[in-house]
């Protein structure tokens, strides 16, 4: 009997500048060395019954992503927390296992929101100011982006529902609570390029780090680890 299981792992250092496909097969060989006994595909290519719950860009750190797999037989959450992690390389950790029920949807499907946290370098003193001036706009418009040629420009896009929360904290951070997946995505990195702007463009931003993946559970955000997990 096979069992889907979604593993929370971190990426933090030189990793981050690793592409996501590269991230892909990273997880796959990491599979294979750890022994765990993961499902495959049929066919002619069979591969890993593997996904992930959101991209991630690169040069982006993490604590809270989700990768989602199917094994052929049930394993004590434990155990494959110690198997995997016994093979990572630095940089690279697995902190939770949640084996999920019966016909639970894929982590991908289930992303509604995501927790950013900033690490401002230069201009931090302005984060304060100017995280509330970007609070207090009743829209935020960025660049609708390019079209194929021949096809007049995409109009530019409001952004500010998309922002649930966001404030500085000491130590030169700033946190982001943004909307992702298919109703509306927002990228931290267009958020910061905005509070750059309300900020005299004083600010730098060293690096962006997922702090967590939100899957919307009646009108509440839940954590993708409490998503469809199985009941004990």
């Amino acid at each position: 009997m096979s069992v889907s299981v979604r593993f929370k792992f971190s990426r933090k250092g030189p990793v981050r500048y690793i592409g996501h496909l590269d991230m892909l097969r990273y997880f796959q060989k990491a599979v294979m060395r750890s022994g765990l006994p993961a499902r495959y595909s049929e066919g002619f290519h069979p591969h890993q019954i593997m996904s992930f719950a959101y991209p991630l860009g690169v040069s982006m750190e993490t604590e809270g992503d989700y990768m989602d797999l199917d094994l052929t037989e049930e394993i004590p959450e434990e155990e494959m927390l110690k198997r995997l992690n016994a093979v990572m390389n630095e940089g690279v950790s697995v902190s939770r296992a949640t084996i999920l029920k019966e016909n639970a949807e894929n982590a991908m499907a289930l992303v509604a929101a995501a927790d950013y946290r900033l690490s401002i370098s230069e201009g931090a003193d302005e984060a304060a100011a100017a995280v509330e001036r970007i609070m207090s706009c009743k829209e935020i418009l960025i660049d609708g982006g390019e079209t194929k040629r021949g096809k007049k420009p995409k109009a530019p896009k409001d952004i500010r529902a998309g922002i649930l929360d966001m404030r500085a904290e000491d130590g030169g951070y700033v946190f982001m609570r943004l909307l992702s997946g298919s109703a509306m995505n927002v990228r931290p990195a267009d958020v910061f390029d905005k509070l750059n702007e309300a900020a005299g463009g004083k600010m730098y931003c060293d690096c962006i780090c997922r702090l967590e993946i939100y899957a919307k559970k009646d009108d509440s955000l839940i954590p993708l680890s409490e998503a469809d997990k199985r009941d004990a």
